[in-house]
């Protein structure tokens, strides 16, 4: 049996490689918007997006995008993220935002705000199995003397519902 011919030569083969590294890079900065470009890079080594977990009840939780605090007078930090049940979660599940915190590195966690979330905000969300909801989840953190400070007291955004899930956001 002979082998296949190379289709492919090999300089053609490094274009690809590149476009496709390319892409992967636009996609994975994608998620980020103009306010965010900035100080999200301070968590990029941090934080890759999107990045799943899995439920202890078997449900899938991608965080999509973080929108960090843009102001030291009002600081919010903003987390799309997307739930998707599993083919066994039971018919009568919600996702409720009430469950996840926002963890700091001095002081109490900080409760998920819909008031302050970027639109359109996760709402508490009937889920049968196999169904997924996205949206924001805010968080209204306390002043700082500047940006950077406030974005430097964000620890872990958590999720906690029969176990915890968690992403190190700093």
């Amino acid at each position: 049996m002979r082998p296949l011919p190379n289709l492919c030569s090999a300089r053609a083969f490094r274009r690809v490689a590149l476009l496709a590294g390319a892409g992967a890079l636009a996609l994975s900065l994608g998620g980020l918007s103009a306010g965010s470009a900035g100080a999200s890079t301070a968590h990029a080594s941090a934080l890759k997006l999107p990045a799943e977990r899995t439920s202890p009840t078997g449900n899938f939780f991608t965080l999509e995008a973080y929108d960090p605090p843009t102001s030291a007078k009002k600081p919010v930090a903003n987390f799309k993220i997307k739930v998707c049940t599993s083919a066994h979660t039971p018919a009568d599940t919600t996702i409720d935002p009430a469950l996840f915190t926002l963890s700091l590195t001095k002081g109490a966690p900080v409760a998920e705000s819909p008031l302050v979330a970027s639109k359109p905000a996760l709402g508490p969300t009937p889920l049968k199995p196999l169904k997924c909801a996205e949206g924001w989840l805010g968080f209204a953190l306390a002043k700082g003397k500047t940006v950077a400070a406030v974005d430097k007291t964000i620890s872990t955004l958590e999720y906690e519902y029969n176990g915890k899930i968690s992403w190190d956001v700093g």
